[in-house]
């Protein structure tokens, strides 16, 4: 690896963890006035590469990935799976916070990604047509994620919302979509308090299925955090030889919460 040009390990709220988010945030309490493109290097070889779009608070493009170890990711939480048949996406998350959005492939390839914001209890109008164009993918086939710093300089995500699209089912719940860049023999997860405290659900809860190739996405369905109290969710993976993966770990709140 050309540790000169390497894009950086994200950077949310990490304990030995990785997200696909690629450091999308700096500190805590951005305004869409201070937006900024990810730390990623663009692509070489394929257009349009990634780089912030003229006149607004959006970045886009292909980019080069590097990978340096092992690690498992979350690439999409969501209340329900976008609409299949749209292309101009009406996209919120919170009702109380501003987020930035991470829209990328649930597939391994096309190194592909969408970075905007999206003001408080706002509506985000979003035309897929340019990514979908550019990669050949579908909307099934992409991750939405959306993130925001509160005071405390821990990054919280919140579920994304499709409009006109029902909330998931059961009532509840929340999509997510992980996958890990080896071979996965096991996966579990669990959800805690946001301070980590053991929240009544009954620990670990083991991910049925067979092994898992590498950048296999695994959906994992979780429960939307009671509001005003958000939630620390941990994923831990194992390979065939029996070898944990870093521990992926992250904080989630519910739509209608302020982030602490």
């Amino acid at each position: 690896m050309d540790n000169k040009r390497r894009s950086k390990r994200p950077g949310v709220w990490i304990r030995r963890c990785a997200i696909g988010l690629g450091g999308w945030l700096g500190a805590a309490g951005v305004w869409a006035a201070d937006f900024r493109c990810a730390d990623l290097l663009p692509s070489e070889s394929r257009t349009p590469v990634y780089q912030r779009i003229a006149g607004q608070a959006r970045c886009e493009g292909f980019y080069a990935r590097n990978v340096s170890q092992p690690f498992v990711e979350l690439l999409s939480l969501t209340l329900a799976a976008p609409p299949r048949n749209a292309s101009v996406l009406e996209i919120q998350a919170s009702r109380r916070a501003s987020m930035q959005l991470v829209v990328q492939p649930l597939r391994p390839a096309p190194f592909y990604r969408v970075d905007a914001w999206i003001d408080a209890a706002q509506v985000m109008r979003w035309d897929a047509a340019p990514m979908l164009g550019a990669t050949g993918l579908q909307l099934r086939d992409l991750g939405f994620l959306a993130q925001s710093n509160g005071p405390d300089g821990m990054a919280t995500l919140v579920p994304v919302a499709f409009a006109g699209i029902d909330a998931a089912a059961p009532p509840g719940t929340v999509h997510a979509v992980v996958r890990a860049s080896v071979p996965v023999a096991k996966l579990a997860w669990r959800s805690l308090r946001r301070d980590g405290r053991d929240d009544g659900s009954g620990g670990w809860r083991a991910v049925e299925g067979p092994e898992r190739f590498a950048w296999e996405r695994v959906p994992l369905t979780l429960p939307l955090p009671p509001e005003g109290r958000g939630a620390q969710i941990d994923v831990q993976a194992t390979d065939p030889t029996g070898k944990s993966l870093p521990l992926l770990r992250f904080l989630m709140a519910a739509p209608s919460d302020a982030i602490p």
